[in-house]
This record gives C-alpha cells, structure tokens and sequence, in this order.
C-alpha cells in the first residue's frame, strides 16, 4: 500500500469514527431526556460494528480496490456507522431537539423523521450481510464454486426484501421501548411493510443463506491446503461463535449487551487471520486498523468515564472536548503498538540488533546458530519465510517458502521473494532470502541485521570445513593404519615367524649336525639383516630419519644424491628458513620425493631443481620442483602419485598447481601454510 493510499484511507476512517464520536457527544442529553440507552436500543451493536468492519475495510479497498471481501465490510461499516449517526439524531430532534420538543415543548431538529426512517432502514442490509454473503465470498471474493450461486442469490433475496419491509414500515415499528415521545407517529405511519408471504419468503431466504454461507466456510476448510486451513479456522469458529451470540440473545435478560458483542467475533478473526497468516498480505492494513481500533476503545471507555463522573458538572460538550484533547497522543502511542504488533521490531534497530546479539550469544553448533539468526530474522521483521544460503546449499530456514504469496499475490507479480547479499570481508558468503518484498525502512534495518548474519555463515562455514579437514584427517590415519596393519600382518608377521621356525631348527642340529647348524645360523643371520631393513623402510616411510637429523634442505639433498647417475638434483634453500612444523616439513619432503620419481620415470628429465621460499606471502611455505623433462602426460594419465601430491597439500588447506610446457619440462608449485590446526 502506498502512503498516498494509507492516507485516504485513514481520513475515511477517522469520518467513521467522528460519526459514532457524534453519537456519544449526544447520548447523555438522550439520557436526559428519558431515551433507552444506547445498549439497550442496540446501538452499542452498531457502533462496535461501524469500527471493526468498516475500519479493516477501508484500509483493505485501500490497498486492493477489486477486493469484494473488504468493499462488503466498508459497506458494512459504513452503514452501521452511518445509521448509528442518524439515528442518534433523529432521536434528539423527536424527543425534543436541543430546547425541549414533544414533550419539553421545544422544536425538533430538520429532517429528523426521515433520519430515524432511514435509520431504521439501514440497519438491515448492515447485519445481514455479515453472516451471508461475507462468509460466502470470504477470503478470496469468490464463491467456492458455480454451484453456490443459489445460495448467493437467496442471500441478496433475503436481504432484498427485509431492507423494503423495513423500509415500509413506521419508525415506531420498531420493538423497543422508551425510544419516542407518548403519540409519535413518524413518517409512513399507515404503512406496514411487505405482505407477509413475501415476509416469509424473505425469511427462508435468510436462514438458507445463512447455513449456506457457515457450510461454504467448513467445505473450504476441508478442501484446502494447511495454510489456507489455519487463516479459515478463526473465521469459522467467530462466525459459529457470532451465531451462537445472537441465539442467546434471544433467551437472556441481558440480550442487548450479547448482540453488541457479537459484532466482535469476526473482526479479530480476520485480524488474526492477517497477522499471524499473512492474509491478503495486508500488513499496513492491519497495523492501521489496530491504531485506530485502539484508540476507539479508549476514546469510548475514557468517554463513559468523563460522562459518568463529570457529565452533569460540564457538560456533554465539554466531556466530549476533554476526550478528544487525548486522541493525538494516544493515536501515537496506540500506532506504535500497533506497528510493533504488525512489523516486530522494524521501526526499532537498537531492539532488533540487541535481540539478534542474544542469539548469537545462546546459540551452541553453527548450524543451530543459523537456524536461531534465520528465525530471529523473521520474528524481527514479521515475515513468514527467511532462509540462509551459501552457494549452492540451503543451509537454513524459518517458517515456508511461498505458502502465502500463491493466493495473496495479484495479477502480474511474479516474484513475491527478496534476496540480500551476506558480505564478509568484501566477498560474498551467501544469501539471505526474504518471503516477501520489503519497505525501504525495513531494507535500512537489514542493512545493519546482514553483516552479523554473515558472520554467523561464515562461522558455519569455519565449522563445516573443519568437519571436512577431520574427516579427512581420520580418513588419512585410518589408511596409514590399514597400511601398517598389512606391512605387518602380512610382511614383517610371517617373516619372524619363519625366523622363529629357523631357530628351532638350528637348535635341533647342534648335537647331530653341527656343520648343518652353522649353515641354518648364517641363513639366519640375513634373514634377520634383512627384517631389520624391512622395520626400518615402514619406520621410514612413516617419517623419514633424515627430517630429524638433517633437517629438510639436508633430507632432500640427501634424496636428491639417491638419484645420482638418473637424475641431477639440486636443492636451494635460503640459511634463514624457519622451523616448520612437523606436519608441514613431512608433506613437502613426500611431495618433492614424489616430484623427482616422476621426473625420472615419466618425464625423463636429466635435471632437477628443487626449490624452498618462508615469508613471501606471509606464513606460507612455497615449494617448487623444476625439471628439464617432456613433462608427466596427459591428465587423464595422471596416476596415484600426483593424487598423492595434491591430497597431500590440501589436507594441510595448502595449494597445488602443476604446469607442464611443451618443450620447458614440468614445474610444480606448492604452497602449505605454516600454521597448521
């Protein structure tokens, strides 16, 4: 809705209210002049009605001006408050004006019968339109379908021919007592309404159509979906509630009183209905009409007051003056409630950023972190679906995408959504995806919302990489477990005992045979040499020796020498290489080993340059190995040892290039950060 809109739509609410404001102005001079009171005349009724209908209504049409929903209830509005009015008028001049009429001798006010007529008249179409063609045609302004047109054309029947028996009739037909001076006749005074098979006819018409209307409500509740159940179920129950009020009012004492309360039910069923499922997506509607409901409330209550306490003292006029000098302020007070209500914390980022800072700080794992950010976010700004992306991954969510919009959304939109960018440090993490369209304001408050949402995605992205880094991590000591398991169980296991069977042996031949001992011994003897070369090629594929005595740079120019007569190596480093540690200085030798092999075997290069660089950039190890060869094939023949090599470096969140020229030979670049988690 537009502020242009919002604007005339609250004008034409605040004449709604100046009409029943101008009825309790005058109700204590009716008092005086001996008038039924405004419940017991069921003009309490009238007034409740004018605000809870007509209000909605108007900010409804506001917004949506095809809507029959909200035209029925301005339509409702506007004659209950209208009729409220005039009759309160008529009254005054009938029983006497301002001076004393019929019976106080005074004269009347203008035109006064024809507004008790008219009065009289209108009330009707008023209150039977609620209970028929609004139940009928609620939510959508539709029928259910073509088959409840019956239905629809009794009720307009029913409504036909009770506004013209009304209309044909005498003021005085009207079964309320103390309303008209002893002999008032009043206009159409040898009328009496519509003949009473048309009366009756009329009658049918109603009650069908209001049975017709409660059943239509319970067939849509049946055959819709969840979220058209819950907006359904409050206007179902207020209109069997509404029903139920008024048959009671027909057995009880206090009868009046009950038939003003029923005006209440439906209102705040459709006030529910906005708030809590977004109907019709009225949320300037709603936020409006609960300001302005607020404040008549208590403008009525304060009036009752003042009229009780100081009515004979100042007077009706002044009451009314007293009253109206706290509309403004209590208007902003009752608006901001309201928006509250209506927009959460929209209008207030101090609250929403501290009730965000809670979250953050009550949240355990960072996938719940997300799940409380996201809701938060929808509770702060009142929307009913909020989630979190990263690319390529919906990593959290509140309430359901769409479940509204499908119905609400008028011919010609397309998308109900809107997406925020989440930034940290300049580069975007993510998304955050809103369930409908936003006012500039709340985009200003999501402005300053966003960033400490990015911080909690990137936290879960933190979180989700270091899950990665342990799987792989145990994945990793698993293999190099199963890998020694086979060395052993498999290698070293049968080899010792073949020595142990060997040791038997011998120690039978030394009495009978101590020549064929002494061969079993020598036998022996290599055959343990070269367990103890096979225990220390598993200890040194675990960790080389040499990383511990030589360091590094000596490590791989010790390497570098195995090769000789293959492959000259050459190693630089500069003197002032720093400690690495162990994880670090254990993958670059495995890697630069790995480099080499595959220049002699696959390359056929004939030299080769390993080079190692700390500090440029910054807490890095780079590593490059150059070789003269043809380089290592094509990707697709890439085998385990370039697998190796890359896996390597990224389990350490290191990188791996590989570049191969034709004619330049092969040159690897690695580089592994030296914090290591």
């Amino acid at each position: 809705m537009t502020d242009r809109s919002a604007r005339r739509a609250a004008v034409a609410a605040g004449a709604l209210l100046v009409l029943v404001l101008g009825t309790l102005v005058v109700e204590p001079r009716l008092r005086q002049l001996g008038v039924t009171g405004i419940v017991e005349r069921f003009d309490a009724f009238r007034a409740v009605a004018a605000l809870s209908f007509g209000v909605p209504g108007l900010f409804v049409v506001a917004q949506r001006p095809g809507s029959r929903v909200g035209w029925v209830m301005v339509v409702v509005g506007t004659a209950q408050g209208l009729g409220l009015a005039l009759g309160a008028y008529g009254l005054l001049g009938i029983n006497g004006g301002i001076n004393g009429g019929v019976n106080g001798g005074g004269a009347g006010l203008p035109g006064d019968d024809w507004a008790m007529w008219v009065s009289n008249s209108l009330w009707i179409p008023a209150y039977l339109l609620v209970p028929t063609i609004f139940l009928l045609i609620f939510p959508d302004g539709r029928l259910p379908s073509r088959r409840w047109w019956p239905a629809l054309a009794a009720a307009y029947a029913g409504i036909g021919v009770h506004t013209l028996d009304w209309m044909l009739r005498p003021v005085t037909y009207e079964q309320v007592p103390g309303l008209f001076p002893q002999g008032y006749a009043g206009v159409l005074a040898g009328l009496t309404g519509v003949p009473d098979g048309l009366r009756t006819a009329g009658t049918v018409c109603t009650v069908g159509a209001v049975l017709a209307a409660v059943g239509s409500l319970a067939g849509r509740y049946r055959s819709a979906g969840e979220e058209v159940r819950r907006r359904l179920q409050w206007v179902l129950a207020a209109a069997l509630l509404t029903v139920a009020l008024l048959g009671v009012a027909l057995f009880v004492p206090w009868g009046p009183v009950i038939v003003a309360l029923a005006a209440v039910p439906l209102p705040v069923a459709v006030s529910v209905a906005v708030v809590a499922h977004r109907l019709w997506d009225l949320d300037l509607l709603l936020s409006r009409a609960l300001a302005f409901g607020a404040v008549s409330v208590a403008l009525l209550a304060a009036y009752a007051l003042v009229a009780a306490t100081l009515g004979n003292a100042i007077g009706a006029g002044a009451s009314a003056l007293i009253v109206a000098l706290a509309v403004h302020p209590l208007y902003l007070r009752a608006s901001a409630a309201a928006n509250r209500l209506v927009y959460g914390d929209r209008d207030d980022p101090a609250r929403a950023l501290r009730r965000l800072g809670v979250r953050l700080s009550d949240a355990g794992a960072p996938g719940d972190l997300l799940e409380r950010m996201a809701a938060e976010v929808g509770r702060v700004l009142r929307i009913h679906y909020v989630a979190v992306e990263e690319p390529g991954a919906l990593v959290a969510s509140f309430g359901r995408p769409g479940g509204t919009h499908a119905t609400a959304s008028r011919p010609g939109d397309i998308d109900t959504t809107e997406s925020v960018p989440l930034l940290y440090q300049g580069e975007r993490i993510g998304t955050l995806v809103l369930g409908e369209r936003l006012r500039p304001k709340d985009r200003a408050l999501l402005a300053q919302l966003a960033p400490h949402v990015a911080v909690a995605v990137r936290a879960h992205r933190l979180g989700a990489d270091l899950e990665r880094s342990h799987g792989r991590l145990l994945a990793a000591r698993q293999e190099e477990r199963d890998r020694l398991l086979y060395e052993l169980h498999d290698g070293l296991g049968p080899t010792l005992a073949a020595l142990a069977l060997q040791v038997d042996r011998g120690r039978r031949l030394v009495d009978t045979d101590p020549e064929g001992a002494k061969r079993v011994m020598d036998e022996l003897s290599g055959r343990i040499r070269g367990t103890v070369e096979n225990v220390r090629a598993i200890v040194y594929d675990l960790r080389p020796p040499p990383l511990d005595t030589l360091g590094l740079t000596g490590a791989l120019a010790e390497l570098g020498r195995g090769f000789a007569g293959d492959l000259a190596v050459e190693v630089e480093a500069p003197p002032d290489l720093p400690a690495l540690p162990p994880p670090v200085e254990l993958a670059a030798y495995r890697i630069a080993a790995e480099a080499m092999t595959n220049a002699v075997r696959h390359a056929m290069a004939s030299r080769c340059t390993v080079r190692l660089r700390a500090g440029d950039p910054p807490g890095v190890l780079e590593l490059r190995v150059d070789d003269d060869g043809v380089g290592v094939g094509a990707p697709a023949r890439h085998g385990f040892g370039l697998a190796s090599m890359r896996r390597r470096s990224e389990e350490l969140d290191g990188t791996f290039e590989l570049l191969e020229q034709a004619g330049a030979g092969t040159h690897l670049v690695v580089r592994l950060p030296l914090a290591v988690r």
